[in-house]
């Protein structure tokens, strides 16, 4: 028997997206730590102050060359690992990307790639710029006493891109914040499937689908808020990953680390935790390739967002429950969760035609991309049927 999920909820739970609790600010970050480092790591924060303005200047790599060795087994604790990541991701990707996908650093040097590796193999998470360093980890609210919302939200270290990359940043996480009630509603539907309680149960399905409703509806807000070439040319340059069908097709050398190529794929909103939720909840059932590519995906999760996932995956009977209980409410109320699902996944659709497919229309990726995606929307709407 697994353990009770209570208290994995409380314990782990997918930290960055929880609601402030006991007058603690909400976040893998512990008040006070928002935005630097202990003094030992200055070094860090004053190239991390400046990133955004060397990369736009296209100096990155002559002021990382000349950065000092720092020894990451310094740093304390999770919210100290996590900014270090951002901070260090930042540079990794400065460095590699400078002078555009034509001519990419082939190696980083020892200074960034030792700690860098070190710190993301403490996270359990990939050295690589991921979704969680580019939103996940990267805001703070402007007013703590605020609403989180997308006016009250800003990122701690941006990306070239000005107004648009900010805007992407703080609506993502918007989105992210907004997945915060459907958490604990999905832990509500587990329990009340092992309790038999249909009309809770229906309820629950009923919450988590107004949650993505209203995610898909912010989705919408980003047409308005991001200029399409701009994303594209300025901001997705940095996120790129390292590996075959990359511009760096033996991977990145780590100085220090390995003398072989080291391979990753590029941030993805796709690394969220918050739709393989729902899927796992739901035992939406997948193609044996698309699940193979979600499972890689949670190499690049959180490794709590990413534990969390699986065990709700492993614990979760609502499909079975519901095929058996013939509760035509019940049903109706499944159905909806999924389409609302699949809904979402539309929208994401509609957002990477727009700001990826369109902008970037000789990239030979963008049709294996898009029929992934709408494959993996199809598979949600395929798994109405109990």
């Amino acid at each position: 028997m697994l353990p009770k999920l209570t208290g994995f909820y409380h314990k782990v739970l997918l930290p960055e997206l929880t609601l402030p609790r006991e007058g603690k600010s909400p976040g893998i970050r512990e008040p006070g730590i928002w935005e630097k480092l202990p003094e030992y790591f200055q070094p860090w924060n004053d190239l991390a102050s400046r990133i955004v303005e060397l990369m736009k200047s296209k100096t990155v790599r002559e002021h990382i060359d000349q950065l000092e060795m720092l020894d990451h087994k310094r740093l304390s604790g999770r919210a100290e690992l996590f900014l270090a990541h951002l901070q260090l991701s930042r540079f990794v990707a400065g460095y590699v990307w400078q002078n555009g996908k034509s001519d990419p650093a082939k190696k980083i040097p020892r200074c960034i790639a030792v700690p860098f590796y070190g710190i993301s193999d403490s996270l359990s998470i990939r050295p690589t710029i991921s979704y969680c360093d580019i939103v996940l980890a990267n805001w703070r609210p402007i007013d703590p006493k605020a609403p989180l919302t997308f006016v009250n939200i800003r990122p701690i270290i941006s990306l070239p891109g000005g107004k648009d990359a900010d805007n992407l940043i703080r609506q993502t996480a918007a989105v992210e914040l907004a997945f915060t009630p459907a958490i604990q509603r999905t832990l509500d539907a587990v329990y009340a499937t092992e309790a038999g309680d249909a009309s809770t149960l229906a309820h629950c399905l009923e919450d988590v689908a107004a949650v993505l409703r209203k995610m898909t509806a912010m989705l919408s807000d980003i047409h308005e808020l991001i200029d399409a070439e701009a994303l594209q040319n300025v901001v997705l340059l940095y996120c790129g990953g390292f590996g075959p069908g990359s511009p760096l097709p033996e991977g990145l050398l780590f100085e220090g680390v390995s003398d072989e190529g080291v391979t990753a794929i590029g941030a993805s909103a796709a690394q969220t935790s918050a739709l393989q939720l729902v899927d796992a909840a739901l035992s939406v059932q997948h193609t044996q390739d698309n699940r193979a590519i979600f499972q890689n995906h949670r190499l690049y999760m959180p490794q709590k967002h990413r534990q969390f996932v699986e065990t709700v995956e492993q614990r979760s009977q609502i499909r079975q429950y519901v095929t058996s209980c013939k509760d035509e409410a019940l049903t109706s109320a499944f159905k909806n969760c999924l389409r609302c699902l699949a809904d979402f996944r539309s929208g994401h659709i509609r957002i990477i035609t727009k700001y990826v497919v369109m902008v970037s229309k000789n990239d030979p990726g963008n049709d294996k991309l898009v029929s992934y995606l709408k494959s993996a929307r199809d598979e949600t709407t395929n798994n109405e049927h109990v």
